[in-house]
């Protein structure tokens, strides 16, 4: 099924759209790659944590976000019943360590996703029942995973 160029469109600015760019957004992605719509937007294919500071920072017009993104918008509106979700495990959000959990002193916070992060913090404190110093982080943080008691999440 293809989508159907509506008259008004013709009237319509450029819409500036921020997607994750990663592959459980493919379907996504390739729906508005692959249709009319392409013609009345610019798409930047981003992480997470990127479209949700696009569209905060009204550098985008739609922006598919983490729903914890919503309550800091002065205003938002949500335009489709699509998400990206699951019923059951993922595996493209993962805490990974050299050692036990319990052993773990310092995790090393992905940069890409706060969504996944604040996740991680509430296991850790309510259900792992550990305490460690959590490190923000920047492209290439993986190398700084030296030993038993350092941990990382890591999305995508």
């Amino acid at each position: 099924m293809h989508y159907q160029e509506e008259p008004y469109l013709h009237y319509m600015r450029i819409i500036k759209v921020s997607a994750v760019s990663y592959a459980n957004t493919f379907p996504f992605i390739y729906g508005l790659e692959n249709t009319l719509i392409r013609e009345k937007i610019v798409l930047q294919k981003d992480y997470p944590a990127l479209c949700a500071m696009n569209l905060l920072e009204d550098k985008v017009d739609i922006g598919l976000v983490p729903i914890t993104v919503i309550p800091e918008l002065d205003f938002y509106e949500i335009i489709s019943e699509y998400c990206i979700g699951a019923n059951k495990e993922v595996r493209s959000v993962i805490l990974v360590c050299n050692g036990p959990l319990k052993k773990l002193k310092r995790i090393f916070l992905d940069y890409q996703s706060g969504t996944s992060v604040n996740l991680v913090k509430v296991l850790a404190m309510y259900y792992w029942d550990i305490d460690v110093q959590w490190l923000p982080t920047t492209e290439g943080f993986e190398n700084n995973i030296k030993n038993d008691q350092d941990g990382a999440v890591l999305i995508g």
